[in-house]
């Protein structure tokens, strides 16, 4: 990654997750119910699902022509002269966002070769931007985000994205709310994972994971980033070291990470 591209990337990835906020705040602020697809059971997409990611590729287009693409909605475009990947899920969360549940985000990241490099998570009804650089710290804004010592398992506040309507192993997801639920001060399940990834980061959960719902890469490859960045220790169930091939995730601080891989995986 040359030092020209590093400089200018994190400032157009911003730019894209707002000009993408802008049209998701357009479309919750809108009257009336919000016109959706079915792509498969329990998997929804809109209007504003689809601008908002041609927003967001147009604004990095121009700045970066030779990225690739890794779409939610318009899936794989190879990179020209470039071994960057942005990898887009431009709202995450559209089950809330047609309930007008103010809960969901906009994600990007960019991915060199298989490392994750960079992560913005914006929220646009809050105007919140949590982003990272890998080796460069996570930040709320333009403030750095803290690294929190982490809190005894009994005070603990965990998220989760749990499994629906056709979609996800859900006797597996009840069996690690049975092992987990009477040893943590309260679980959440809020439906936007690469926010509560970056919140997890942040300090508003304790810890995050997931195994029994199906999360793709662009639902948690932004949030990696900055949890990561804001000290947490981020992998899957089973130690394999590609995200691009997880089907779980579980994000802790590590003085607790293993504690809660024990315990999810009996």
């Amino acid at each position: 990654m040359t030092a020209s591209i590093t400089a200018g990337l994190i400032d157009t990835l911003h730019q894209a997750a707002r000009a993408a906020g802008e049209i998701l705040y357009e479309g919750y602020q809108a009257e009336g119910s919000i016109d959706f697809e079915c792509k498969g059971s329990s998997d929804f997409v809109t209007h504003y699902d689809r601008a908002a990611e041609h927003a967001i590729i147009e604004t990095i287009r121009r700045a970066h022509p030779d990225v690739g693409f890794l779409g939610e909605e318009t899936g794989a475009t190879p990179a020209g002269d470039s071994d960057l990947t942005v990898i887009i899920d431009p709202l995450d969360g559209t089950n809330n966002f047609l309930h007008r549940v103010p809960h969901f985000s906009v994600s990007i990241a960019v991915r060199k070769g298989e490392a994750l490099t960079h992560g913005v998570v914006y929220q646009p009804l809050l105007d919140e931007m949590l982003w990272a650089i890998r080796g460069q710290g996570a930040y709320q804004g333009s403030q750095r985000i803290s690294v929190l010592p982490a809190r005894p398992l009994t005070e603990m506040l965990v998220g989760t994205c749990l499994p629906y309507h056709e979609k996800g192993d859900c006797a597996m997801s009840q069996r690690q709310l049975s092992s987990l639920m009477p040893r943590v001060a309260g679980i959440r399940s809020p439906g936007s994972a690469a926010l509560e990834i970056a919140y997890t980061g942040l300090g508003r959960f304790d810890a995050f994971w997931s195994q029994g719902a199906r999360l793709d890469l662009w639902d948690i490859a932004a949030g990696i980033v900055i949890a990561r960045e804001a000290g947490c220790k981020v992998t899957d169930l089973s130690c394999n070291p590609n995200p691009a091939e997880w089907n779980s995730v579980l994000v802790a601080k590590p003085e607790q990470h293993d504690k809660l891989l024990r315990i999810l995986s009996k």
